[in-house]
């Protein structure tokens, strides 16, 4: 049976799609389908109708709920706007975790349908220029995917959305400063994510 959903550290967890067009050298999908004992692996795509059952079986109160599964919920782009504005509807804050190519993804700009969906975006930014992102990522769009990453970041905040970058501590020191730059000249907040290389170091 598919895990649509999952708990982390007492936050519900939405695991809409297993697709994603980066290969990053960090990823921890690279060594196993588990999660603290999920198995995050997906037969299919849920539609809304899945995870509205899933949310609605789910049993226990939550205040927050993140779209992360086990890759980049922005090719699910149907399910991930009807179900943030199902949780909306009851209260529940909505956060999106993301690569930042939802606009290449969907080749379309999905900023409104995040406005009325999500409360948060969180984006992965993880490097400070094209070169090094291409090399640490690999995504399938290219060379300036980069651009693209920070051109979303900077609509999401035009939007009103609360916005955030994140980049992992494996990155050069270097990076790490250029990031906080970039996100500083932005005007955004940037938190550096503790790298974890296997699944049962989340417990």
């Amino acid at each position: 049976m598919d895990n649509y959903i999952y708990e982390l550290k007492g936050t519900l967890y939405l695991n809409i799609t297993n697709k994603c067009g980066n290969r990053c050298e960090f990823c921890i999908r690279s060594n196993s389908d588990m999660l603290v004992g999920y198995d995050l692996r997906l037969s299919r795509e849920p539609s809304f109708e899945d995870m509205k059952n899933a949310i609605d079986n789910y049993g226990k109160p939550f205040a927050e709920a993140v779209f992360c599964g086990y890759g980049e919920p922005t090719y699910n782009m149907n399910t991930l706007v009807k179900t943030g504005e199902y949780l909306k509807s009851k209260g529940i804050k909505v956060r999106l975790n993301t690569n930042g190519q939802g606009k290449l993804i969907n080749d379309r700009d999905i900023i409104p349908e995040l406005k009325r969906s999500v409360d948060e975006v969180s984006v992965s930014l993880n490097e400070a220029d094209r070169g090094a992102y291409q090399n640490l990522c690999h995504p399938k769009f290219g060379m300036f995917t980069h651009d693209e990453i920070l051109d979303f970041a900077k609509g999401c905040k035009e939007a009103g959305l609360s916005i955030r970058f994140t980049v992992v501590d494996i990155i050069p020191n270097d990076s790490i400063r250029r990031c906080r730059k970039i996100a500083s000249g932005m005007g955004i907040p940037l938190i550096v994510r503790r790298h974890i290389s296997d699944n049962e170091s989340y417990k």
